[in-house]
């Protein structure tokens, strides 16, 4: 039994808890599926200063703001970056990218601690009228081989397990399991099962301020 499966199998007996699962993408893994090329219409943003970002038409700073987890402006502060797909005048789909040492809000406040070979996606997203196309996978290949250009070897990810949308976009891009966060409803951080050396996950802890 798989430790995804062994995990669903658990959580269906065990109230309380939540699983999010760590995925892995490795610099030469290649894509999985028939992977879709860049419409012609498309292009890819990176931002990585708050510079670049303010440089953006209000409309599409806005529709990018609302669905970065933070300000923009702070997680470029904090050297992240933001990835944006463009299409007919529109973002379609966005993603946060992290490195270092950095903290995460779900599915409680932990704190991350990646190799420096390593980054961290979150936040991808696709407007609901912008579905069915595709676009989250573009950008996840996009936004990774930009990355794995510039010398980083593996990028981490994790998704809520009951989020089947998310996890199938992953996987349909080449991202593989490489653990588990389980946690309680109350906040507390259970294990980390399957996650390997290197990556450190820790909770946050109240006093300090940083969740």
């Amino acid at each position: 039994m798989t430790l995804e499966a062994s995990s669903l199998w658990l959580l269906k007996r065990v109230t309380g808890i939540q699983v999010h699962w760590l995925y892995q993408l490795g610099a030469n893994t290649p894509h999985g599926g028939q992977s879709r090329g860049m419409p012609a219409d498309a292009r890819h943003h990176q931002f990585i200063d708050v510079a670049g970002f303010d440089g953006l038409p209000e409309e599409h700073a806005r529709a990018i703001a609302g669905h970065t987890g933070r300000s923009p402006r702070r997680l470029l502060r904090e050297g992240g970056r933001i990835h944006a797909l463009e299409s007919n005048g529109r973002i379609v789909s966005q993603l946060n990218v992290q490195f270092g040492e950095f903290d995460v809000s779900t599915p409680i406040p932990l704190r991350f601690c990646l190799p420096s070979d390593a980054f961290f996606v979150s936040f991808l997203y696709t407007p609901p009228a912008e579905r069915g196309h595709g676009y989250a996978q573009i950008l996840l290949r996009h936004a990774c081989e930009a990355l794995f250009q510039e010398g980083y070897g593996r990028a981490f990810c994790h998704v809520r397990s009951t989020n089947l949308a998310s996890r199938q976009a992953f996987r349909r891009a080449g991202w593989r399991p490489a653990g588990g966060i389980v946690s309680s409803l109350s906040g507390r951080l259970v294990g980390t099962p399957g996650v390997g050396r290197g990556l450190g996950i820790s909770p946050v802890s109240a006093s300090s301020g940083d969740a």
